[in-house]
C-alpha cells in the first residue's frame, strides 16, 4: 500500500497530521492539524486521511483565493 504523507500512527491508532502553511497559521491559530481517526485498521485510516486532506487544502485554498481578491 503507498503511503499516505498525512498518516501517522500512535499506539496501534491512526492519526491525520497536516502542517498549516505559515501564511495561514494566524486564520487556524495552530502550526499543525492532528485529529485522532479512532482506527487501527490503515485501509480505513488512509481512506479517512485523504478525506480530511482534501477538506482542508480545498479551506486552504479558498482563503488563499480570498486573499488575493
Amino acid at each position: 500500500m503507498a503511503k499516505i504523507p498525512y498518516l501517522i500512527r500512535r499506539k496501534n491508532i491512526f492519526y491525520f497530521r497536516l502542517v498549516v502553511p505559515a501564511e495561514h497559521r494566524n486564520f487556524f491559530k495552530v502550526r499543525e492539524i492532528i485529529r485522532s481517526l479512532k482506527t487501527e485498521s490503515r485501509a480505513e485510516a488512509s481512506f479517512q486521511a485523504l478525506k480530511l486532506a482534501s477538506h482542508f487544502k480545498a479551506a486552504l485554498h479558498d482563503l488563499k483565493i480570498r486573499k488575493s481578491m
